[in-house]
């Protein structure tokens, strides 16, 4: 959302402090005075500071994956590393330590 409305054209501290603002008021609402559902999508859309409607908005958050950064590339990192080893030794997979206590 704040790259997007960087885009938009607002400030990157503004568009910061408007997120920020409207994501701790939804988290206190939800926690100490029991709201059941989460509007932020709601409050961000109406917040003219920030310039996105509730459709951009929506499509910004409609696919989860975007959210993940670069996590798909740390784990083909790391599982290229430790293949080789799971090749050299096969019954390392299988492995089940006994318990501390």
């Amino acid at each position: 959302m704040l790259t997007a409305a960087v885009k938009a054209g607002v400030g990157r501290e503004t568009a910061h402090e408007a997120i920020r603002e409207h994501a701790v008021a939804v988290a206190l609402a939800m926690r100490e005075k029991g709201a059941e559902g989460n509007d932020l999508l709601e409050r961000l859309a109406a917040d003219e500071r920030l310039g996105l409607d509730e459709a951009a908005l929506a499509a910004l958050v409609s696919d989860p994956i975007d959210f993940v950064g670069t996590a798909p590339r740390q784990v083909a990192a790391f599982v290229a590393r430790v293949e080789p080893l799971l090749a050299a030794d096969p019954g390392a997979a299988t492995y089940h330590p006994e318990p501390i206590l």
